[in-house]
């Protein structure tokens, strides 16, 4: 398979996805890319290319950083071994690049399903990364501040180098005249003094080094020597220090490392899989479907060819064979290589640039395309194809595709299509499954003769002389040998001359075959410009219903922001009667209930979106037991009014509604009767509720606030607020609310039984 691969390109389409991966294994994987064993596997491994197609179209590539293999940094971990700086930080590269892509995931709403197990596997430890972070720092150094035994010995370190720089430049300063040079010198890491042969014994030191005339001696003093021995101390604790955090921290890795093993492993699978989406989306490909029964590639385009230039083709074998016809520089090539390369992307499990496609699955591909001879073998362009072709017959079964570009070629072109006709034959016999091209008439007669094969051609443009290099289906193609010549510039009298001789030697046969071909290409040539018509029909028609639709948008975002801007004003008009309200109440002249019913009567002027209207079908009776649809409470059907006007009865309070607004539960129940209770006209008895869980926070205030307000009205004492646990936000601001509620006495979390710390009673003044 080798040979064909590279006669196909896949070399390259593996390229170019490797371009396309970040890690360095995953990039080893795809140069690695064969093949699948079977079209279930296949099918699984697109299911989770699809996914992430998915996802890199809505929210962009994966969010992996370059990072190095730490395997065997764990397996040193693992040995009780110290990482080293460089080996740490290559470790908090992947337990970074693990936090990027559980936000990543986490951020998308679709379905993971096909990557769950890559996704779900990833552990991380954002604990070790930022203890690595805190004390390695991006220079490869310890960080001062990895512990305070390091700090300090840092410190007293710094100290140790300026007091010893302080004693050099004391001593420069005042021996001047014992120096040869008014500057220090460093040797051997340590500062010196430059001091003149003569006076070498004048300053008690050690020597380090002498000047190449030895007339200058570069001499460490004695007390310069005690503070570097102590400095050296302080160095050698600090590397112990040092030494000790690395060791520290690689304890931690290695207690974590099966996680960071299997977290690399994810990694480097999800950056293979989302390299080859990433190529998915960036050459608008499709998943293929893989074991089907025959070969459907739909609007198919060469990966390899200028996307903006390529011109997508249909290539669909709906018998066993596809024979392809046409003028040479046809596209008759490029179609065959089209075929056989997204054949076997999709066997490899990749996406493959087209609408839609259906690929068997097949055990062989084989292909003899092009004209390459075998300079090695020392054999000519016919023997070269012929080799391939008995290969071909030798291996080729009904698992394979087998792809012939001119087949019989390159020989006597009467005995070239007769073996080319008993090659096509014998391959068909055997259950393969053909593509070819041919510019032979007689190869065209035999293909028509067949029911397994079918006929196509590609295009030629009789006005500009030159290949559109579309694929016609159940069309033969005409080779147009003397009209190309003729357009290059061959004289005149040649192809007339060249014309007769063909008249000479054609059939009768041949003629009506030629004829028919020609009448073909002129149909398709008229139906080609009628699609084309019909395609920008379907364009304006789009274009034009766009319009329509983005007017009607318009019109109704006018219409909603005049809306908005009326609602705007009546709140404003409210805020303004509270404060009137205020200074009322504060004289005593006015009620909680008069003031509420006033800001229920701004409110009704409010726009409202209209919604359907509910129609009633039950008749109602007295005692019929109903639901207030609003109110979400049950009651008794009271009285019954005209106008389909109801009384519903709820704890004794009669509500006047229309029967449009309850919902009928069920007839009047026949119980014993108790001796009635007597109730405050303005005071009410029973539970009365409202459920704010899973409301946004500014739609629970809204619904709460008029909530208080009903119940006010209505005249219960208390009321019960449901608004569950979770964060507390609801909890918080509810209370809140009702902190700035003046009639409101007081209130306190629910007991055991009446919803625990989610949920609030409230008691009415």
């Amino acid at each position: 398979m080798k040979n064909n691969y590279e006669t196909l390109e896949f070399p390259v389409i593996r390229q170019m996805i490797a371009d396309r991966a970040i890690t360095s294994l995953a990039k080893m994987h795809i140069q690695a890319l064969d093949v699948t064993e079977d079209s279930e596997e296949a099918n699984e491994a697109l299911k989770k290319v699809s996914c992430a197609m998915d996802m890199h179209r809505i929210l962009g590539r994966l969010p992996l950083t370059p990072m190095d293999d730490i395997t065997l940094s764990l397996k040193k971990a693992d040995m009780d071994g110290t990482l080293t700086c460089e080996e740490l930080w290559n470790i908090n590269s992947v337990l970074k690049n693990v936090k990027s892509l559980h936000n990543y995931f986490a951020s998308y709403e679709g379905d993971l399903t096909a990557i769950r197990d890559e996704v779900e596997g990833l552990v991380g430890d954002d604990q070790l990364s930022n203890e690595i972070e805190r004390c390695i720092e991006p220079d490869m150094r310890v960080s001062d501040h990895a512990s305070p035994a390091l700090y300090r010995l840092r410190k007293a370190m710094l100290s140790m180098q300026n007091r010893i720089r302080k004693t050099m430049e004391g001593y420069l300063k005042d021996n001047k005249d014992l120096l040869s040079m008014d500057t220090l010198s460093s040797k051997n890491d340590h500062l010196v003094l430059p001091v003149k042969a003569g006076h070498k014994n004048d300053i008690k030191g050690i020597v380090h080094a002498t000047s190449a005339t030895s007339q200058t001696y570069f001499i460490e003093p004695e007390s310069v020597v005690a503070m570097n021995n102590e400095y050296n101390t302080l160095v050698s604790d600090e590397h112990e220090e040092v030494q000790r955090i690395l060791h520290q921290l690689t304890k931690q890795v290695a207690r974590v490392r099966y996680h960071l093993k299997f977290d690399q492993e994810l990694m480097e699978a999800l950056d293979f899989i989302f390299a080859k989406a990433r190529f998915g989306v960036e050459y608008d490909c499709c998943i293929p479907v893989m074991g089907a029964q025959q070969l459907s590639l739909k609007q198919a385009r060469h990966p390899l060819i200028d996307q903006k230039k390529v011109v997508a083709n249909d290539i669909i074998l709906d018998t066993q064979a596809l024979m392809i016809t046409g003028s040479n520089t046809g596209g008759k090539t490029v179609a065959l290589k089209t075929a056989g390369l997204l054949a076997l992307m999709g066997q490899c499990a990749l996406p493959v640039p087209a609408v839609s496609a259906e690929i068997p699955f097949y055990r062989g591909i084989f292909v003899d395309v092009g004209d390459e001879q075998s300079i090695e073998a020392s054999l000519s362009t016919y023997s070269s194809h012929m080799k391939r072709l008995i290969q071909i017959t030798q291996e080729a079964d009904d698992t394979s595709l087998v792809l012939i570009d001119e087949i019989g070629s390159g020989t006597d072109p009467q005995e070239g299509a007769a073996l080319a006709k008993a090659i096509i034959s014998y391959l068909l016999d055997r259950g393969a499954t053909l593509l070819l091209s041919t510019h032979y008439g007689e190869l065209k007669t035999f293909g028509k003769a067949r029911d397994d094969i079918t006929l196509a051609s590609v295009g030629f443009d009789m006005e500009t002389m030159q290949p559109t290099y579309h694929l016609t289906l159940h069309s033969v193609g005409m080779s147009y040998a003397f009209e190309i010549a003729e357009s290059l510039g061959l004289k005149d009298e040649i192809v007339k001359a060249g014309l007769a001789y063909k008249e000479e030697s054609v059939t009768q046969e041949a003629k009506l075959m030629e004829k028919l071909e020609k009448q073909e290409q002129e149909i398709a040539l008229k139906q080609e410009k009628v699609d084309t018509l019909l395609a920008d029909n379907e364009k304006l028609h789009e274009k034009y219903s766009r319009q329509l639709a983005g007017a009607k948008k318009q019109k109704e975002q006018i219409l909603n922001a005049a809306h908005e801007k009326a609602n705007s004003i009546l709140e404003e008009s409210k805020a303004m009667v509270d404060e009137v309200v205020a200074d009322l109440k504060a004289k005593g002249s006015l009620k909680d209930h008069e003031v509420i019913a006033a800001k229920h009567d701004l409110d009704d002027l409010k726009y409202k979106k209209k919604e359907k209207k509910k129609v009633q079908t039950h008749v109602f009776a007295l005692g019929d037991h109903v639901r207030i649809d609003a109110m979400n409470r049950e009651g008794e059907i009271s009285a019954i009014g005209k106008n389909h006007e109801v009384t519903v009865s709820i704890g004794g309070l009669p509500i006047k509604l229309k029967d449009t607004e309850i919902t009928f539960l069920h007839g009047k129940t026949n119980v014993k009767v108790k001796k009635a209770r007597t109730y405050s006209a303005t005071k009410k008895t029973g539970s009365y509720e409202v459920n704010v869980i899973g409301m946004r926070y500014v739609e629970a205030m809204e619904t709460v606030d008029k909530f208080l307000d009903d119940a006010l009205m209505l005249g219960y004492p208390s009321i019960r607020i449901i608004h569950g646990m979770g964060t507390g936000t609801l909890r918080k601001g509810i209370r809140k609310m009702l902190d700035h509620k003046d009639f409101v006495e007081s209130y306190r979390d629910g007991g055991p039984n009446e919803g625990g710390l989610g949920a609030t009673l409230v008691y009415f003044k």
